[in-house]
């Protein structure tokens, strides 16, 4: 039992030894902590920028860095160039101004941040950093967001000590607001928007709900507005351009330059050198408004408000050949200079009756509509290819079109018969013939005629139908390109019709009868009574002579 105890105290004494051992070898030579942990300037973390969009440039400019002696990580200081009032608590405006001189930064340590990889649309951006301070400056041709300068740290999670070399990893979010130790006075990242809207047109509302779409009547007024805002710009922008332009397609014209109004943050702003130039083109189709740089900085973030009156001109497209306006948003959004443009749009109808769906398109689905016919008696007539057919279709009548508030529009049947009457707006008409045609009785029914529209989201037409005395002729649906907004690609005609469109819609017929043939004066009544006075004439006549003689005898 003895022998047992001794081995046991030996066996104790060399694991007490190798114990200590380790412990010297741990302190060994200076008594420092192992290069293993040691920090060094080698050490790193992974700085991350969030939501920023694929096709950008993301560059960190370190601006407060590390110091280090042979005992490890010392404590911070600013990089040579950079002035900071506490190196600790920079603040935006501190953090601007640094990303706005050019030629500090070429001089500061850099690093560029990599994209998620096979990320589209908004990514992540990461790199290994060392530790301090970095300003994040995201740039590029292609991006359409505004991207003011963001700070992200990286730093040791024990400070000041000399034995731990674990780095915190920074992330910064660039959707978020600027907060850091001091007012939050911009977006890290802005994607700017352009809302263009019908507010009201010639008897119209937008009671409908859908502002980017309606139809009014050749010569109506339609009332636009612009909605935007000057982009939130930090001071690392010194100088930038925020243009909005306008651009009328066929059909509308301003009403009067000089009626445009800009707001800015619900103010009424008048053009002059040092606010905004307004240029309206000389036919009037289209216009811009450019703001002053110092101006466009000093109202950085505040709402913008255009509004103007367009008129519907003859050149209006009709049926689903719409008349757009393309509104548009340039501007500023690198410091570098570069800029984008976004854009929406509005489309603004009118009807025409007897008419093509779509214009002068020359798409199969591009048919003549049908539903008003003028017809008579069976007549015979003769073609361009000199054939004698026969028609009831009759032509030269005239025609009134009366809108519910007395707006009249005017038509004469072609020599096919049809009525056509173009630059019309959705709502209740009475139609009125008010001349027949020579040798026709004039047919002085009134007609009710109703137009009805339906509208997408997007302002396109989805559908209009025409009734004509309280019957439908047929409902036209347009299919748009999923890819292309405002493209057609087909219309259908419901109901459908047969013998590929011949007759694409119900037609209503309005009929003239001709006048009855009645008698000449002087017809064969008084003819006899004329031929039996003749003939006692001259009776009376030979009995007088024949008396005259037997009286001179």
């Amino acid at each position: 039992m003895k022998k047992m105890r001794k081995i046991l105290a030996m066996l104790l004494a060399v694991v007490m030894a190798m114990g200590m051992s380790v412990t010297v070898l741990a302190t060994e030579g200076n008594g420092e902590a192992s290069t293993a942990i040691k920090p060094t300037a080698e050490d790193k973390a992974t700085a991350t920028v969030e939501n920023v969009e694929a096709g950008a440039t993301v560059t960190a400019y370190r601006i407060v860095e590390p110091t280090y002696n042979d005992k490890g990580f010392t404590g911070y200081k600013v990089a040579e160039g950079v002035t900071l009032a506490n190196m600790l608590e920079p603040t935006s405006n501190e953090v601007t101004g640094i990303a706005a001189n050019k030629t500090l930064l070429a001089d500061l340590t850099k690093e560029t941040l990599k994209a998620s990889e096979g990320a589209t649309g908004l990514t992540t951006f990461s790199e290994s950093l060392g530790a301090g301070y970095w300003v994040v400056i995201v740039e590029g041709s292609a991006i359409q967001e505004v991207y003011n300068p963001m700070l992200v740290g990286i730093y040791y999670s024990v400070e000041g000590s000399g034995d731990d070399n674990t780095l915190v990893n920074g992330t910064v979010d660039a959707n978020s607001n600027w907060s850091l130790n001091s007012t939050p006075a911009y977006a890290k990242s802005e994607q700017p928007t352009i809302d263009k809207k019908i507010t009201g047109s010639t008897g119209k509302d937008t009671s409908d709900g859908n502002e980017s779409g309606n139809d009014v009547a050749v010569g109506d007024t339609v009332n636009f507005e612009i909605g935007t805002k000057i982009p939130s710009y930090s001071k690392s922008y010194t100088e930038v351009s925020v243009k909005i332009t306008d651009t009328m397609g066929k059909g509308l014209t301003l009403a009067d330059p000089t009626n445009l109004v800009v707001k800015v943050d619900n103010q009424e702003v008048a053009a002059a050198k040092d606010t905004y130039t307004y240029t309206p083109a000389e036919d009037k189709k289209s216009f811009e408004i450019s703001f002053a740089s110092a101006y466009a900085l000093a109202h950085s973030g505040e709402a913008v408000v255009v509004t103007y009156d367009a008129v519907l001109g003859t050149d209006a497209g009709v049926n689903f050949d719409p008349n757009t306006n393309t509104a548009k948003l340039i501007y500023t959004n690198d410091p570098s200079g570069a800029t984008n443009e976004i854009e929406d749009k509005t489309y603004t109808y009118t009807f025409g009756i007897d008419a093509n769906l779509f214009g002068s398109d020359g798409s199969a689905w591009n048919k003549f509509t049908e539903e008003l016919l003028k017809t008579g008696e069976v007549r015979k007539i003769i073609l361009d290819s000199g054939e004698e057919i026969e028609t009831t279709t009759l032509p030269g009548a005239e025609f009134t079109l009366t809108r519910t508030d007395g707006k009249t529009y005017a038509a004469v049947s072609d020599e096919n018969g049809y009525l056509s009457f173009t630059g019309l707006d959705a709502g209740t008409y009475t139609l009125q013939e008010t001349k027949a045609p020579e040798g026709y009785s004039l047919n002085d029914a009134k007609i009710p005629v109703e137009i009805t529209a339906v509208y997408n989201g997007d302002g396109t037409l989805k559908s209009y139908a025409i009734k004509v005395n309280n019957e439908n002729t047929s409902t036209y649906t347009a299919t748009y390109d999923a890819n292309e907004k405002g493209k057609v690609t087909n219309i259908n005609c419901t109901p459908e019709h047969e013998n590929d469109w011949s007759n694409v819609s119900d037609t209503h017929e309005i009929k003239n009868t001709k006048l009855a043939s009645l008698p000449s004066t002087g017809g064969v009544g008084t003819t006899i009574f004329t031929i039996g006075g003749c003939a006692i004439m001259i009776v009376a006549a030979g009995l007088f002579f024949a008396t005259r003689r037997k009286a001179e005898k």
